[in-house]
Order: C-alpha cells, then structure tokens, then sequence
C-alpha cells in the first residue's frame, strides 16, 4: 500500500482509557482514526460490567479535581454542561463509617485558597490531638518547602516516619492506598508528593472527590467512541489484535481477521500485554524480531510488580445511610465504601434498596479469599461498624487482579510516544510523575496522539 493511501490514517490498539483519550484526541486533529479492542466493551481496567440486578463497574474508582486532562476529554465528548452533571463533586471528605467506629478521624478540606483548604481541615479535624494535627500540617510544610521533591528511593512510610501513628494510619495511609494503590512501606515518596502537590497546591477545587453519576464505560470511552465515529473514524470491539509491526511505509496491525495497515499505530495496552501485542524482543541476530523497536520497553515492564483492586458490591433490602457518598472504613479488611445505590434496577433487584461498593486497594491475606469468603466478611465489617445493618441480601465480588503495576520507588518506566518510526505507546504506565490512575492513562494518551500527529504533519501526511 502506498504512503499516499495511508496518509493520515492511525491505529489505536487497546480501549481503556489511554486508548481512548489517544482515538479522541487524533480525531479532533482530523486524523482517521480506527481502535481495536479485545473486549465487547469499552474501558479496559475501568469499565461497565453488568449484573442481574444492577449496572455498575468492574472496580469503584473515584476521580479527583486535579484530573485536568481526564476532565477535559469529558467536556469535549459530552460537552461541558452534560459532563458536569456526570460527576458528583464532594470536597475532600473522610468520614467514618457507622456509630461504632470509635475514636475514627474525620476530615473535610474547608472553604479557603489551596492549601489553606488543607490546613483548615486538618485543624478542624474530628479524632485527632492537636499534636497530630499539627505534624499533618507540618510535614506537608516540610514537603512543601523541599519543593516537593524526595530521595528516588524513599517510600511513603520513611518520608512521613516523624508523623504519629493516628495521623499517618488515619490520613496518609488510605490517601497514598488511593492514589497509588501501594502500601505505603512500599510506595514511591517521591511519586506521592507529585500527587499532593497537583491535588493540594493549586486552586482547592483539585482536592475535590468526584463521584461518576454513571458507569465508567459511559462516562467517557462509549462517549470517546460516538465523538470518533462523527470524525470518520471507528472503534472496533472484539477484535484480538496478534502483533503490530513496522511494514514501510507504515505499520501492520495484525489481527484475528486479517492484517491491515495505517501510517502509525499507537500500543495503549496494559504493560502485562504489551509482549503479546508487539512480539517478544528476543535479541538474536537475524530471523523473525518484531518486538525488537520494544525491547527497552519490554524490559522495563518486565520488571513490574502488579497489585490488585477489590470491589466487592453488597446489596441490603432496607435504606442504608452513609455520612457521605464516600465514607472510611477501618481497613480490616475494607478501606471505602460508596453508595452507589442509584445503580440499582428496581425491577431487578430482588428486594434490595441500597448498594454499597467496598474497596480494597492493593494486594494482601484478602487476595487467598473466595468471593464468598470475603464477602462475608466485608458484611461483618460493616456490621461491627454499623449493628444496625440490614441482612445482606445478595453480594458480587470483582477482583482485578493486575488492576495496576506496584508504584515503588525509582522505578523505570517507558515514557508515552514515539518508539520507533510510526510505533507509539500510551498506558497509565508511561507517565513518570504519576501514579497509575485514569489520569495518568488520559494524560499517557493524548500525548501518544499529539506526538503521532506531529511527525504526521512533518512528513506532510
């Protein structure tokens, strides 16, 4: 095929959200766009699934108003006031669950300038001496005058070794589990501090919770696929794409139906699948070496740890009141519970009227536990929290057991864009600062795209 007819034409392989904000960002340039995926639906690690009697996510994320790039992606494929009304915003807030939780600490960012808003909070705080409050307050200072830098191999727990237990198990503890979904004794200091000072140095609207009024899938890759396909583009769901290789005068995307070519591809897989998507870089002389433009790459994500994300949705056949849409557990074993009870179909509900989403962020003893095991004993948390509960009526547990790679410290990761000529990557991975969000997926995406679309132009196509 010649370069005249691929001009202009790029292949995004994978549908989360890295591949999506890529597809979207490439069709506003005026590039033909086509997006593979494995899946019949779109969202990769943060999708709908479906139950019987509800509609929700494979795992509950929560978004943050520092998601700049996340929440641009959203106005533009829904437009700004539908993509307000697709997000509860809730100030950051942790509030204990249930009238048993003795002695628990809660919080709520104030009325104030960033990061006033913090220190307002904290010396507000419920649960806390004043002694506490004021070394959260402190070794906030204490970053922030350092500039917010670490040492590379400092973890979360050594960074914040002067802080009390109470403050550090009561705020940095579950803010570090999630944002970076790694215990803090093994989780990069320095990639926290990136966090704490996009989220808490800016304007005070960043630290906000944001709340999705829908599921993942809807709030922005099935909108991402409408606002591509009304740009001449399409996303294909699935197809299981075998390998993508250079092929001059552009790339090979090969797959379960066929081989087709694009002037570039951008990869925007999990790092777990990236060997399969682009071939083994086996380093031999001669023969068959597709992943050869990879290898730097492949052998960076070789070297990752993953964690895991547990989800476990229990429904009650009576009104079950949170002190906030997002309330704190006491981490034995869950850390969160939402309310996400407007997911319910009432026609199907078997009786329920709430649904509580419990979050377990990071792997642990919990990971060895059957879905009834465990269910069981998220309920039992609850219960001791809250004596009052309603029977557990029903419970679904979705485990991801790669839901993201372990953020520790110094650790190498392949930056988002070009590899080797018309061959690009996006993935939360490819973002250095931060840790593995949708944010850092979106951010990894229109970066890829942008950087696609640049070369593109200099080649005049």
């Amino acid at each position: 095929m010649s370069a005249e007819a691929l001009a202009g034409t790029v292949a995004v392989v994978g549908g989360g959200w890295a591949g999506c904000a890529a597809a979207v960002t490439l069709a506003q340039a005026g590039r033909r766009v086509t997006l593979f995926e494995q899946a019949t639906t779109l969202g990769g690690r943060a999708r709908r699934v479906a139950f019987d009697a509800a509609t929700v996510d494979n795992g509950q994320h929560l978004l943050i108003g520092a998601y700049r790039q996340t929440l641009d992606l959203i106005a533009i494929v829904h437009g700004a006031d539908r993509a307000a009304a697709l997000l509860h915003r809730l100030p950051l807030t942790l509030a204990p669950f249930g009238t048993a939780a003795h002695n628990a600490i809660s919080l709520r960012a104030r009325r104030a300038p960033a990061p006033l808003h913090l220190a307002a909070g904290i010396a507000a705080a419920r649960g806390l001496s004043w002694g506490e409050r004021l070394a959260l307050v402190s070794g906030f200072h204490r970053l922030a005058r350092a500039g917010f830098r670490c040492p590379p191999r400092e973890t979360v727990a050594e960074c914040f070794a002067a802080s009390p237990a109470r403050a550090m198990n009561g705020v940095w503890s579950p803010l570090c589990l999630a944002a970076l979904n790694t215990p803090p004794e093994r989780a990069s200091a320095q990639v926290f501090a990136n966090v704490l000072r996009e989220t808490f140095t800016t304007r005070a609207a960043a630290s906000d919770f944001l709340i999705p009024a829908t599921d993942l899938s809807a709030l922005f890759p099935d909108a991402a696929a409408r606002y591509v396909a009304a740009n001449r583009g399409e996303m294909r769901t699935g197809i299981t794409v075998r390998r993508v290789i250079a092929a001059a005068p552009g790339v090979a995307v090969q797959t379960n139906r066929g081989e087709e070519r694009y002037a570039s591809a951008i990869v925007a897989v999990g790092p777990h699948q990236l060997a399969a998507t682009v071939g083994p870089a086996s380093g031999a002389a001669g023969g068959d070496d597709a992943g050869a433009p990879w290898r730097a790459a492949l052998a960076q994500v070789s070297a990752f740890a993953y964690e895991s994300i547990t989800t476990a949705w229990l429904a009650y056949p009576a009104t079950v009141r949170l002190p906030a849409p997002i309330a704190r557990l006491d981490d034995a074993p869950g850390q969160w519970v939402f309310d996400r009870s407007r997911a319910l179909d009432a026609s199907r509900s078997g009786g329920a009227q709430s649904l509580l989403a419990v979050v377990i962020s990071a792997g642990g003893p919990h990971d060895g536990l059957g879905q009834h095991a465990l269910a069981a004993r998220l309920d039992a948390q609850l219960r001791r929290l809250a004596p009052a509960l309603p029977a557990l009526l029903w419970a679904r547990v979705i485990a991801e057991r790669r839901a993201t790679y372990a953020c520790t410290p110094a650790l190498a990761r392949p930056p988002a864009g070009r590899v080797a000529p018309g061959l690009y990557v996006a993935g939360d991975y490819t973002i250095a600062d931060l840790p593995p969000t949708l944010e850092a997926a979106t951010r990894s995406g229109v970066a890829a795209a942008r950087a696609v679309d640049a070369a593109l132009a200099a080649e005049g196509r």
